[in-house]
């Protein structure tokens, strides 16, 4: 290339300035179609090089960590899980395929302990048929996949021959590792959000019939009683939204909603300086612990009071009682 460049200026004396370049670009140009070389193209009567790009956007996954706790539990001390992915009531899973990477919480109704029937046994019934179909790949991942997720679990434990009575909300996100997007699915109070820079970004819409009776899956006894309540899967609110590296996901259920401001799971998702799976679970236990204090301090002004205020229209103060169940992902490019 330094011979042919010392040649243009040698050719360029000869002729009128328009001539050589003309000449010039010509021969560039028969000559960078035959090699490998970076093109050539005239940008503003100028010779400009371009070399070619290699902006592969890299697949991403999530880095989950899970923190819950039993609202009729005592120490706190203890976050101990009475059987596997059980929280109290709560229920929860995480999961992935070759497609992406799975987590769902699920919220058994509380009410059921008056009829000497266990909520867990629901939700958790709920949250390990979904796993198990995605773990035998039954599905795909597409904007509709989840919503048909719960209703092809919620269909299996209908048609189960074990009698499973009970009621349960549920939430369930997924990120498509190639295309990286977070597909979600909710039915009822438990949630999600995203969180960006220090911002939630994105978020679950609440589903409720009124005050504190969200949509739920249920399988009721044969007796109809016309206060049960049993939504269909088909209602579930989906989205599909674009993550980045570095996005926060916390999915919980509304024990943490309930008990603790944005302000407040944004103020610990601050702390975090490096996503390291020790401090992902130090802050999942942090945002555990908070909300389950909020729900026995009777002066805590909560999110649940300022519901009922807008809902109903009484003043009442305090947090509320309830499981906790938190999920706090972190997404990460493949191979960290």
């Amino acid at each position: 290339m330094q011979s042919l460049s010392i040649y243009a200026r040698l050719f360029a004396r000869a002729l009128s300035n328009a001539e050589a370049e003309n000449i010039i670009l010509n021969s560039l140009l028969r000559l960078s179609s035959s090699s490998s070389r970076p093109a050539i193209a005239n940008v503003g009567q100028r010779l400009a090089i371009t070399s070619p790009t290699s902006a592969i956007n890299r697949s991403l996954h999530l880095v989950t960590v899970s923190s819950g706790y039993s609202g009729d539990e005592r120490n706190l001390s203890s976050l101990t899980k009475h059987r596997n992915n059980v929280f109290g009531d709560d229920a929860f899973f995480v999961t992935k395929n070759r497609l992406g990477d799975f987590l769902g919480v699920a919220d058994g109704v509380g009410s059921w302990h008056e009829q000497g029937i266990d909520p867990s046994l629901f939700s958790s019934s709920l949250m390990d048929t979904c796993k198990s179909l995605i773990d035998n790949k039954l599905i795909d991942l597409n904007p509709l996949t989840l919503k048909e997720l719960l209703s092809k679990s919620y269909k299996q434990l209908l048609e189960n021959k074990k009698c499973l009575i009970g009621s349960s909300t549920a939430c369930i996100i997924a990120l498509h590792k190639e295309k990286r997007i977070l597909h979600t699915a909710n039915l009822g109070d438990s949630g999600f959000v995203v969180i960006r820079k220090n911002a939630i970004v994105h978020r679950s819409e609440e589903q409720q019939h009124y005050f504190n009776s969200p949509f739920q899956l249920a399988i009721h006894p044969s007796t109809q009683d016309p206060r049960l309540i049993a939504d269909s899967p088909d209602i579930a609110s989906v989205t599909a939204f674009s993550v980045e590296e570095n996005d926060f996901i916390v999915i919980a259920t509304d024990g943490l909603w309930d008990n603790l401001p944005d302000a407040t799971i944004v103020e610990e998702i601050r702390k975090i300086r490096e996503p390291t799976l020790e401090n992902l679970q130090r802050i999942a236990q942090n945002l555990a612990k908070r909300a389950l204090r909020n729900g026995r301090d009777p002066n805590f002004y909560s999110p649940f009071a300022r519901s009922a205020k807008r809902s109903l229209g009484i003043n009442i103060c305090g947090g509320k009682p309830d499981d906790v169940t938190v999920l706090l992902a972190v997404v990460k490019s493949a191979g960290i």
